[in-house]
């Protein structure tokens, strides 16, 4: 079974909806010929390295209707979950402009205009809003994150945060400075990882 059919299989995902994530694995081979948005090695396995591991983060989202994306980089997890929940809104921000242009052409080509706003700033000039979900993939430590996101979390605000094999390190440092409840979730798609739901954070 090939990458595409088993993430087709795992997250029940139509027709269309598989010829559009198809089309963004073109524009991303595309430019990845022209400057660096994810690691090389990665390219031929775009569905289960990035595909697959993006998707995994919607179950945990819940019932989320605004999503706020920090690092957009190549638009993982952002415009994956874009594409399989319509309903959702969902804003990316990062502050390099070439891979703002490139999000911007994914966007356009895959019609999610009404559904993702890109941002090409850093995360500290962002107009205040509040968000049902921060999440963030593998931009910054827990502690990093917390203190560049909480403006933009309500009482309500779920963080889903995907993190590697330093995640006991790394919410132990976070703790020092930041209350919150947590649970850690066993990736679907790196034994070694895990994704940190957070909730009700705020400073100490």
């Amino acid at each position: 079974m090939t990458g595409r059919e088993a993430f087709a299989l795992d997250y029940d995902v139509p027709r269309e909806t598989l010829e559009r994530l198809d089309l963004y694995a073109v524009l991303l081979a595309d430019w990845q010929s022209r400057m660096n948005l994810v690691g090389p090695s990665t390219l031929p396995l775009v569905w289960d390295r990035h595909f697959a591991d993006s998707a995994q983060l919607l179950v945990i989202g819940g019932q989320a209707k605004s999503w706020l994306d920090i690092g957009a980089g190549a638009g993982f997890p952002g415009l994956v979950l874009a594409l399989l929940d319509p309903n959702a809104t969902f804003v990316l921000v990062e502050s390099i402009a070439k891979k703002c242009r490139f999000l911007a052409e994914v966007v356009g080509t895959l019609g999610l205009d009404k559904q993702v706003t890109i941002q090409n700033r850093r995360i500290e000039t962002l107009p205040r809003a509040k968000f049902d979900v921060i999440t963030a993939r593998a931009l910054a430590s827990l502690e990093q994150l917390f203190d560049w996101a909480l403006p933009f979390a309500g009482s309500g605000t779920r963080w889903v945060l995907p993190k590697g094999a330093r995640v006991d390190e790394e919410l132990a440092i976070a703790t020092e400075r930041f209350a919150f409840d947590y649970s850690l979730v066993p990736s679907l798609t790196d034994a070694a990882a895990r994704i940190v739901v957070a909730n009700g954070v705020k400073r100490r």
